[in-house]
C-alpha cells in the first residue's frame, strides 16, 4: 500500500498538477490510520494530514499479530521512537496535521488526544479537535469535519 501511494500515486498527482502543489493525505476510521501513517512515513512528499475518527496503534486492528512490518506502521508505535533529525525537522516545519475524533457512539477520542501528545513530545506541530458527545463514528460525521478543516484552515 505505502509503496503504491508513495511510487504511483503521487507522482501520477504531479503530473497532473505541479511540483509546487501541496499534498495533504486524509481519511475517516481505518482510513484515518493509512493517511496519517503515509505522512508521517513520508514527510518529504505530504504537507499534511487531516485524520478523522481514527486509531493509530496497528494493534488495534491486528487481532494480535505483530512484527517489524506492523511496527513501522503503526505511528503510536514507531513515532515516540523516532530521533532522526532531518525527518523530525521536516515534521516540525509543517503546518497542516489535523487529528479530529467525536465524542460519540462507537468513537475513541482517546486514540486522537494519544497521537496528540506524542506529536506534541516530539515538538511536532498539530491540533487535536475533539467534536461533541453527540457526534459519532458515522458518514455524515465526516461530511462535517472535512469541509470544516479545509474551510476554516486553508
Amino acid at each position: 500500500y505505502n509503496q503504491y501511494i508513495t511510487e504511483e500515486v503521487v507522482p501520477f498527482m504531479r503530473a497532473k498538477t505541479s511540483l509546487e502543489t501541496p499534498i495533504i493525505t486524509t481519511g475517516a476510521s481505518l482510513g484515518a490510520l493509512h493517511c496519517a501513517n503515509t505522512f508521517f512515513r513520508r514527510p518529504d512528499l505530504f504537507d499534511g494530514t487531516i485524520a478523522m475518527s481514527g486509531s493509530y496503534d496497528i494493534k488495534s486492528y491486528s487481532g494480535g499479530y505483530y512484527d517489524d512490518n506492523c511496527y513501522f506502521n503503526s505511528p503510536v508505535d514507531y513515532l515516540p521512537n523516532l530521533y532522526d533529525e532531518h525527518l523530525l525537522g521536516l515534521l516540525r516545519a509543517k503546518q497542516h496535521i489535523y487529528i479530529l475524533s467525536g465524542q460519540g457512539n462507537y468513537e475513541a477520542p482517546e486514540r486522537s488526544l494519544q497521537l496528540g501528545h506524542i506529536l506534541e513530545a516530539k515538538g511536532i506541530p498539530h491540533v487535536v479537535d475533539l467534536w461533541g458527545h453527540d457526534v459519532s463514528h458515522d458518514w455524515p460525521t465526516w461530511r462535517k469535519m472535512l469541509p470544516h478543516v479545509l474551510g476554516t484552515r486553508f
